[in-house]
């Protein structure tokens, strides 16, 4: 049973402050509590510094009671640094990220390992080549209109396809998030090519808070959270620490990586990847750690069924630790009105993976972070499920589940 815990969690590219990480925990906890039976809340304020923020949070049942120190492994500030450029030089950098994707064959092989993430990474460009089409057709029409003709009438028309497109932009980049995702794209090329010097050296600060503190630790485990782009700057950050102490396994309490909504494939499958690509391996070699990834079929913005060491597809759930790989259903974790109304919400989808859940399911994060069962027992193929009775208590026996309750639709929809 765990009493204490540390938790890392390193971010995708979302520029989240840690009052909203914060204020994001206090829902989920809130529909933890209600679908465990459990008792969970904050018990303490944000410390916070430029590389990292922590607070304190506190679980228990009848029979056991769990803190966990929560540490975010902050880079929001460099993420709101790429929203403050202009739209012309987005523009410019995005499409120079498309020719590189295409050329290098990245998008090619984003096609064969996930299509669906192949839409993700062209649905920015679809929308400006929507935005194109009607800057054309009302560019013609105000041709028609005028009676302009010849050289006249083809400046025109480009004036009003450049000016519909960069209007559209304006007004619907943000609220849709057409400039984040290029924002996102323009990153990951940087990236992978090198340069990005100021990422690189947070990530090193990243390898460093995580040494120090399995050197120094007084809890019973260490698990580090990465979610989408973040799960391969897990990858990075926990092979650089192995660089600096090859025993980093064996010298603590048991290190664990947890990587859900997992993108590490978007720069391994880089011809330029190759970073990315020997840490992946790194911390697949390394036995002591325990790692386990979550793939869903209904997370778009993820490579689903793809292996993120070997770079091949499988069919199968994998219980090797290189890294256990399960399969799981993100209706199976939201209440069936809820999924209903979020279904095409690919986003909100995508974020599930580090929500409440409201209905008992083989994956719970608050249940992985917060619950007293151990990294190897909770992230095992029926999670924990079996393991807790209706009001909370934590069972020496499995028992047998025939049917999940889920909370009220209106509940867990506060929560998301």
């Amino acid at each position: 049973m765990i009493a204490r815990r540390h938790v890392f969690h390193i971010g995708g590219y979302d520029p989240i402050s840690p009052e909203q990480q914060l204020d994001r925990f206090r829902r989920s906890l809130s529909l933890f509590q209600r679908t465990w039976g459990v008792r969970a809340e904050i018990v303490s304020g944000i410390e916070a510094t430029p590389v990292s923020a922590s607070w304190e949070m506190e679980a228990s049942g009848p029979n056991w009671n769990t803190r966990t120190s929560y540490e975010m492994l902050r880079w929001d500030d460099l993420i709101r640094e790429d929203h403050a450029r202009g739209m012309w030089s987005r523009l410019r950098e995005a499409f120079a990220t498309l020719a590189d994707f295409v050329l290098t064959g990245t998008l090619f092989r984003f096609m064969y390992s996930s299509w669906k993430y192949a839409g993700f990474f062209l649905f920015p460009y679809l929308y400006l080549a929507g935005f194109a089409a009607c800057g054309t057709v009302i560019g013609y029409g105000l041709v028609r209109l005028a009676g302009v003709t010849g050289l006249a009438a083809m400046l025109f028309m480009a004036a009003a396809t450049v000016g519909m497109t960069a209007g559209l932009l304006y007004l619907l980049g943000w609220r849709w998030p057409i400039n984040h995702v290029f924002d996102d794209w323009i990153f990951s090329r940087e990236f992978v090519y090198g340069k990005r010097p100021r990422m690189d050296a947070r990530i090193d600060q990243f390898a460093e808070r995580i040494l120090n503190r399995v050197r120094n630790a007084d809890v019973d485990e260490i698990v580090v959270v990465g979610h989408c782009l973040g799960a391969a700057l897990v990858m990075d950050a926990v092979a650089r620490a192995l660089e600096r102490e090859p025993e980093l396994a064996r010298c603590g309490p048991p290190l664990c990586i947890l990587t859900v909504g997992a993108t590490i494939p978007k720069f391994s499958l880089h011809s330029r990847g190759e970073r990315i690509r020997q840490a992946t391996q790194r911390v697949a070699d390394e036995p002591r750690i325990r790692w386990t990834e979550y793939h869903a079929r209904d997370d778009a913005i993820s490579f689903y069924r793809f292996d993120p060491v070997t770079l091949k597809r499988f069919s199968r759930e994998r219980s090797d630790g290189r890294p256990n790989v399960r399969r799981v259903q993100l209706h199976e974790m939201m209440d069936k009105a809820s999924f209903r109304r979020h279904r095409f919400n690919f986003m909100l989808l995508h974020y599930k993976f580090l929500m409440g859940n409201s209905v008992r399911a083989n994956y719970d994060h608050c249940l992985i972070i917060c619950g007293p069962l151990p990294f190897d027992e909770i992230t095992a193929p029926r999670g924990g499920v079996e393991r807790f009775g209706e009001d909370g208590t934590l069972l020496t026996k499995a028992r047998t589940v025939t049917t999940a309750a889920a909370i009220p639709a209106d509940a867990a929809a506060d929560a998301v």
